[in-house]
């Protein structure tokens, strides 16, 4: 008898790694594609993940910048005559049923998948440069750490800073005894100034593609080792 595995929603997540690329399959395991960004919305719990975009317009968004905007300018002009193309397909996040491998729904794909509306995204915020007060370079959002919140919905919690690309870390800071000995202690020596800095030190930017911390980093660490 297979053993099913546990639901990774009803615990703490990154988003960047354990959501991005995933596979989305239906209630009769039919595939729907990927998860190429997600959506974030502000609401009274904070930064809450409330859709997964799919589609070659959400994948060309994550790339940012100049180049993603023509990408996607140059895709919606393949087809200029169909209706909101500039967006990406929304899958809301209450049609998920768990998170293992892939990305489980509880709905056949036919009823999924709508137009995607002016939100945040994951993809925007992962990779976004993080500055102190003073204005110097901390580094960059390598992941953001979500957990359950009011009415189990996965609310923003901390922001993975540090050097490297987003999901860099692999899940190596998260779970001690992961993968061989030698590949922990490579990660971790190239992420040992990379730290989880809680949301309330934060201020996301969006306009300007930055996060601005309250504190300087190293104030942010102490304060954390105290608890």
């Amino acid at each position: 008898m297979t053993r099913e595995m546990p639901n990774k929603l009803e615990g703490t997540i990154d988003g960047a790694l354990e959501l991005l690329d995933r596979q989305l399959l239906d209630v009769e395991g039919r595939m729907l594609g990927k998860v190429d960004d997600v959506e974030l919305t502000q609401t009274d719990a904070g930064l809450t993940i409330t859709a997964l975009l799919t589609g070659q317009v959400a994948l060309l968004h994550r790339l940012g910048g100049s180049l993603g905007s023509n990408l996607v300018t140059g895709y919606v002009q393949l087809r200029p005559s169909e209706k909101n193309r500039t967006r990406p397909w929304r899958l809301v996040i209450g049609d998920v049923e768990r998170l293992d491998s892939a990305l489980h729904l509880r709905v056949h794909r036919e009823e999924s998948l709508r137009r995607d509306v002016e939100t945040f995204r994951l993809g925007a915020l992962t990779g976004m440069n993080v500055l102190e007060p003073a204005g110097r370079r901390a580094g960059s959002v390598l992941d953001a750490r979500f957990a359950p919140g009011a009415g189990g919905r996965l609310v923003l919690r901390a922001l993975v800073v540090g050097e490297g690309h987003p999901g860099g870390l692999l899940g190596y800071d998260r779970r001690p005894n992961m993968g061989p000995w030698f590949v922990r202690r490579i990660v971790g020596w190239l992420h040992r100034n990379t730290s989880a800095v809680d949301v309330e030190h934060v201020q996301i930017l969006w306009n300007n593609r930055e996060v601005r911390l309250v504190s300087p980093l190293r104030e942010i660490r102490r304060e954390a080792l105290r608890r």
